[in-house]
């Protein structure tokens, strides 16, 4: 898994800049991320039940923190703490930015030309953009950009996934109202560098 340390993505970023021809590569996914305060936000959010931790079945509406459950819930006790949660965004910080691929599919075969839109959750708190790319003729999607200008990995976080093609009608559940969801992660843990996106025609 190729991963770019925070500090060199600033360097790639400045130095590709100012290429002419070549692709914006402005270092706008270096963002600071406060881990704590992300954490609270998650719990405020999803924490239905109030009770100060979030259990797998309140995180149906965060489809991204729902998928990588298991790995933040590091004492096994199937919920998820303020401290678990700020332990697993920290690591962002150190991460960087990820080369990461979504593999689409419909009813199992690839789909090209389809448009990825990845935003970040809200208790992100403005630490990363949304980001959007377009899938190759085998289905896959491993290059992103911010309004317009290319990314050299995609930043770490927990995202909310939709998918869209023009003259094709996906059902809701992948676009306006989307279930689907990852986390971004460069290690440790659970670290991921890709997405199975697998798509029904209903």
């Amino acid at each position: 898994m190729r991963v770019l340390p925070t500090n060199l993505l600033v360097c790639v970023s400045l130095t590709l800049a100012g290429c002419s021809g070549g692709p914006d590569l402005s270092p706008v996914a270096t963002r600071s991320y406060d881990s704590e305060s992300m954490a609270k936000a998650a719990i405020q959010q999803f924490d239905k039940n109030t009770n100060g931790t979030l259990e797998l079945a309140e995180l149906d509406s965060c489809p991204g923190l729902k998928a990588t459950f298991t790995h933040i819930d590091t004492n096994n006790d199937n919920k998820l703490t303020a401290e678990e949660l700020k332990a697993r965004f920290e690591g962002y910080r150190t991460a960087g930015a990820v080369g990461y691929t979504l593999r689409v599919t419909l009813d199992g075969i690839p789909l090209p030309d389809a448009t990825a839109t990845l935003t970040p959750e809200s208790f992100m708190n403005g630490a990363i953009s949304e980001v959007t790319g377009k899938t190759t003729a085998d289905g896959t999607l491993s290059k992103y950009s911010v309004d317009g200008r290319e990314l050299p990995g995609l930043p770490s976080g927990v995202y909310r996934v939709t998918v869209t093609k023009d003259g094709l009608g996906l059902p809701a559940k992948y676009n306006t109202q989307s279930t689907l969801g990852c986390e971004v992660s460069g290690g440790g843990r659970g670290g991921n560098s890709g997405y199975d996106v697998r798509l029904t025609k209903k």
